[in-house]
C-alpha cells in the first residue's frame, strides 16, 4: 500500500462486457503472412530475419506492426 486512500469511485467504473466487439477487434491477434495461423510473438534474429510463433514461418521483424 502507499498510504494514499486509493478508492474507486463506483460512478467511473465501467459495466460494459469485456468481449465486446470493439475490443475483440483490437485485441486479435495478426495471421501469419505466409500460412495464414494467428502469431503470438515474432522472435527476431537479426534486423531482416524473424520467426513466427507458434508456426515456425520465417517473416519480415515489424511486418505484423498494425497501424
Amino acid at each position: 500500500m502507499t498510504g494514499r486512500d486509493e478508492r474507486i469511485d463506483p460512478a467511473s467504473a465501467t459495466t460494459e462486457p469485456a468481449d465486446d466487439a470493439a475490443d475483440a477487434a483490437e485485441w486479435s491477434l495478426p495471421d501469419c503472412p505466409r500460412c495464414g495461423r494467428p502469431v503470438w510473438v515474432v522472435t527476431v534474429t537479426g534486423p531482416t530475419d524473424g520467426t513466427a510463433s507458434p508456426c515456425g514461418c520465417s517473416v519480415l521483424p515489424g511486418s505484423l506492426e498494425r497501424d
